[in-house]
């Protein structure tokens, strides 16, 4: 025992220095990301919220947002995510569902029903599908957005659904370069499948997807506060 911290005032103040190195650690963090993701959004004539971690607009021409959120129920098992929405454009029909989520993510005893299948072995094998109408069948088994597809397996979860691209990884980027990488997968499918299908009708605004359909034991993303 270290010379000093043998009686209860010893011991408590210890206790106290290392609460406020804590502090000031998880401080300097928020303050990094923060810092971040306002040089992120400002990089790319982005908005960025005030009060929250959240940023949307058009990133290289393609309509964005990006913001954090709560997952999980209680304890050590709740925790923080960063999630991507980028918009189709009309690009897949809103109604097809089309979801990834890794083994350990998914809630025990949870029913993953396999109704519709691609035909593709490997990306039936990464994913569920629901909805998937005969022209959304060929824009997915494209070799380019199947590669860009398979490419995203290693998130915690991948969607598209309602017309728009979702994706999902733990914990906050803390450094521009961070966010770019997160970003530049889901953006180079992205915009492979709105230059192979641009016809249909342009899907929502952008806070109708930020609230959209958010499951009820989840808060929304928008909702961390920086």
């Amino acid at each position: 025992m270290l010379p000093g911290v043998s009686s209860p005032l010893g011991i408590l103040a210890s206790l106290l220095v290392l609460g406020a190195l804590v502090l000031f650690t998880l401080f300097q963090l928020k303050r990094r990301q923060r810092a971040a993701w306002e040089a992120f959004a400002k990089a790319n004539g982005l908005i960025c919220a005030e009060k929250r971690l959240e940023v949307q607009g058009r990133y290289r021409g393609q309509p964005l947002l990006l913001a954090t959120g709560k997952r999980g129920v209680g304890g050590k098992k709740r925790h923080t995510v960063t999630v991507l929405r980028l918009d189709l454009e009309g690009a897949l029909p809103a109604d097809l569902l089309l979801e990834h989520e890794r083994p350990e993510d998914k809630i025990p005893g949870a029913a993953t029903p396999r109704e519709e299948v691609l035909g593709d072995a490997e990306l039936d094998a990464a994913f569920q599908v629901e909805n998937l109408a005969p022209e959304a069948r060929p824009v997915l088994l494209d070799p380019d957005v199947r590669k860009r597809l398979l490419g995203l397996r290693g998130h915690r979860r991948v969607s598209i659904k309602g017309g728009w691209l979702q994706v999902e990884q733990r914990g906050v980027p803390a450094s521009a370069g961070a966010l770019e990488s997160l970003i530049r997968a889901p953006h180079e499918l992205a915009r492979t499948v709105t230059a192979m299908a641009p016809a249909l009708p342009p899907s929502h605004a952008l806070d109708a997807a930020l609230h959209a359909d958010a499951p009820q034991d989840e808060e929304l993303p928008g909702s961390e506060h920086a």
